[in-house]
């Protein structure tokens, strides 16, 4: 893929996980005795604990087999018009996807925490 392919999909595909993990009603709870730890692992079950964080899940789940998806049937299409080209191994993607999504969920649950622990 080219790189301003990748570098689109990820804003595009990394906006909709913020807007699909970040809760309907968001307010913040904040207490002041609450160490970061504390808030912290409260923010990490409140985003996951919501209807949308199911779309979130979905989103990532389809991403995953479409990535399956694209490089098998590269690899059948190479097969069928007798190209001798690597289609790739699509593991570095799909790990590099799961990492992504993983960064983000952290990012907005270390976001909550600290504005929750001032």
């Amino acid at each position: 893929m080219q790189f301003t392919a990748i570098v689109v999909f990820a804003i595009v595909w990394g906006g909709l996980m913020i807007y699909f993990l970040t809760p309907f009603h968001s307010k913040i709870e904040r207490n002041p005795n609450d160490t970061f730890s504390k808030a912290l692992q409260v923010n990490l079950t409140r985003l996951i604990l919501h209807k949308k964080a199911i779309l979130a899940l979905l989103l990532l789940l389809v991403t995953l087999m479409s990535i399956r998806s694209y490089f098998i049937s590269a690899e059948e299409y190479a097969r069928l018009h007798a190209i001798t080209r690597e289609s790739g191994n699509p593991v570095f993607y799909m790990v590099s996807v799961v990492l992504y999504a993983a960064l983000i969920y952290l990012f907005l649950a270390g976001r909550w925490s600290v504005k929750s622990a001032k």
